[in-house]
């Protein structure tokens, strides 16, 4: 097993630590995962990959790790996930589970569309310059398409998306203005 990660579940949320280095949990401010709790050390937890053999969880503090109600120095991480309090057998619980790789799939190929069945919607036809990709009904009358497609927009949507443009060409409008005026 080579894990590129290590799950970390503590009572303030879950993250995935990378097997790139070790990994300090504690109530440190500098600890890579930091646990807020009078029990838990400044350094509590050193987490360390080990390559093919998971990960090794090994107990840096005088508090202590307690796996099960026992307390241990350190605790093997190969598979699945791993219930560990810090400072007492009731302490705060940390879950720890080494997470696998997951192979990677080449992205698919995007399907090429058929050119043949889409309505083109030209600028001032209610399509803001944009292009319908969604096939036309066979025996559909091509000018009622648009106006089906676009009954749902409000003409409060429609105006938004063109308040970019039109401060865009107020301000050339004026900025010309100013110009003509000042020579």
């Amino acid at each position: 097993m080579d894990p590129t990660g290590l799950r970390i579940t503590v009572p303030s949320g879950q993250s995935v630590l990378s097997a790139d280095r070790s990994h300090v949990v504690g109530r440190g401010r500098d600890c890579d995962v930091v646990i807020a709790d009078g029990r838990v050390s400044r350094r509590h937890v050193l987490l360390e990959p080990r390559g093919d053999a998971g990960w090794l969880a090994r107990d840096v503090s005088s508090n202590g790790i307690w796996v099960d109600g026992a307390r241990t120095g350190s605790i093997a991480l190969n598979d699945g996930e791993v219930q560990v309090h810090l400072g007492a057998a009731n302490g705060p619980t940390v879950v720890l589970a080494p997470v696998s790789p997951t192979p990677r799939r080449p992205p698919a190929a995007p399907d090429d569309p058929d050119v043949g069945n889409l309505a083109t919607m030209l600028a001032g036809q209610g399509g803001q310059g944009r292009i319908d990709p969604s096939p036309v009904p066979a025996g559909a009358d091509s000018a009622q398409v648009p106006a089906q497609r676009h009954a749902g927009h409000s003409p409060v949507a429609s105006w938004l998306r063109a308040l970019p443009t039109l401060v865009w060409l107020a301000a050339v409008g004026f900025t010309l203005g100013a110009l003509l005026a000042l020579s």
